[in-house]
């Protein structure tokens, strides 16, 4: 059965350090997509923050989709339709704030587009001081940490995020020490059994989203579109909410940068970083 689509995550798999699509890497998935493949960048973030990537691979022009939020929506970018997956009730997404909480873990969720991050006085201090040395690595020509300084940019610090929510949200991000973490989601888990889906960003970070919603899901929905299936696939991640997909797609490659948990559980992995345009080299390699 031939690959039919193209699904990339951004950060650690498309992008570089800089958050950039090469000029080697453009070249080569234009060219996919000028010769009837389907290319959809499947991401962690939302809409806003992928838009400009789909608009420099010319997703509009060649039917392309964008996957974002994990998964939470679709989005055709051929005409603009948007298919939603199920956001966390707002009761529900207080509930489990507040037993987040219990286990010290810091809570950074988007509401009404605008992000929030609940935090101790000390952690904001640091997280402030943290941003003010990027903003002046920035001025100096740093660009590694660009999409990090523009997420703190538009980030809110508040003491009460529960007050804070008064609508569903699509992800709860969560940030502690790993076996905060785990506990923290082991009674999540035990509380509402089967009710979401808990993605590792890494040791430190996870992502709690409803269970109907993961970038598998998503591009499983972009193939019902098409007429094809997963086994029209080849899908490359580096993180903990690309192992569904990577687990599902006919070739799931696992970026050789990816992280510790993405690589052990590996079906293949690519030849090449996300430095070395990793993507674009793995494309001319499986997709005849």
């Amino acid at each position: 059965m031939s690959l039919e689509i193209i699904a990339m995550d951004l950060d650690g798999t498309l992008l570089n350090s800089k958050k950039q699509i090469t000029a080697f890497t453009e070249e080569t998935l234009l060219h996919f997509a000028q010769n009837g493949k389907t290319l959809v960048l499947a991401s962690g973030r939302y809409m806003r923050e992928v838009k400009r990537y789909a608009e420099q691979l010319k997703l509009s022009e060649n039917h392309g989709y964008m996957v974002c939020g994990n998964g939470y929506e679709v989005i055709d970018c051929a005409n603009g339709h948007v298919h939603h997956f199920d956001r966390i009730d707002v009761n529900l997404a207080k509930d489990l704030v507040h037993i987040s909480q219990k286990h010290h873990v810091y809570q950074y969720i988007q509401i009404k587009g605008v992000y929030h991050l609940c935090a101790t006085n000390m952690i904001e201090k640091i997280i402030k001081l943290f941003h003010k040395t990027l903003n002046g690595m920035h001025r100096l020509g740093y660009q590694k940490l660009d999409y990090t300084t523009h997420l703190l940019d538009e980030t809110i610090f508040t003491k009460d995020i529960i007050q804070d929510m008064q609508e569903d949200v699509v992800k709860i991000a969560l940030s502690g020490m790993p076996d905060s973490l785990k506990k923290c989601k082991e009674e999540i888990e035990q509380k509402y059994p089967d009710l979401f889906a808990f993605y590792y960003v890494n040791a430190f970070s996870l992502e709690i989203c409803m269970a109907t919603v993961s970038k598998k899901n998503a591009v499983a929905y972009v193939c019902e579109q098409l007429g094809l299936s997963l086994d029209n696939v080849i899908a490359f991640g580096d993180s903990g909410n690309d192992e569904p997909l990577l687990k599902a797609a006919r070739i799931g490659v696992t970026m050789k940068n990816g992280s510790r948990r993405a690589l052990s559980h590996a079906r293949t992995i690519s030849d090449y970083s996300n430095e070395e345009d990793g993507v674009a080299k793995a494309c001319l390699k499986y997709i005849k």
